[in-house]
């Protein structure tokens, strides 16, 4: 849905580009030092792909983030690069009946509140512009999803309650993205040169 949301197949888009750092778990960052994250990442980090051209380019702040199911916004927060946008959706495919997807670094839609019912692919949000963060760090999405457990409480949601195995589960996002991906070294030129 991000492919086609952002017009991306008109634009050359081939498959998706990660770095190591931006990969589920990962401890490596991707950015600045390049150096080890404090915590293992908690989703995936989508910004770069490669076009049919061999070209690597990125999304920017212009980039529209579609929801990837049904759900309601249940949490909303400042992020240290933008906002994130919490959606819980209803799945009988889950052994808890939800699951619950996250969105980061946004700059969420106006109507986008608290509460907010959203079909698949509506538009929640844009990437947040990042250009005067301290970490100077390129646009991109934080996309995590979710387990939550019974006691889970949106009212406190934090991120760091991504880091809490007893509130939630998380799972591998890899999975489930739009088009064909492909891993780089952490020492290519391209990963590097971020």
């Amino acid at each position: 849905m991000l492919i086609a949301a952002n017009a991306l197949l008109q634009n050359g888009f081939e498959r998706w580009i990660f770095c190591q750092g931006m990969l589920f778990q990962s401890t490596d960052k991707w950015w600045g030092d390049h150096g080890r994250r404090d915590y293992p990442h908690e989703g995936i980090d989508l910004c770069l792909f490669r076009d049919r051209g061999g070209k690597i380019r990125r999304m920017d702040e212009t980039t529209r983030i579609p929801v990837m199911h049904a759900g309601v916004v249940k949490a909303m927060f400042k992020d240290y690069l933008g906002q994130a946008v919490i959606i819980e959706h209803a799945h009988a495919g889950c052994d808890r009946g939800r699951f619950i997807s996250f969105y980061a670094h946004t700059k969420p839609r106006s109507e986008i509140q608290v509460g907010t019912l959203v079909k698949e692919g509506d538009i929640i949000a844009t990437l947040a512009d990042t250009r005067h963060s301290k970490a100077n760090i390129l646009p991109h999405l934080h996309f995590s999803l979710g387990l939550p457990s019974e006691s889970f409480a949106y009212d406190r949601f934090v991120w760091n309650t991504l880091r809490n195995p007893e509130m939630i589960i998380l799972l591998d996002p890899l999975a489930i993205i739009d088009g064909r991906y492909q891993t780089l070294d952490a020492a290519n030129r391209d990963c590097r040169a971020l």
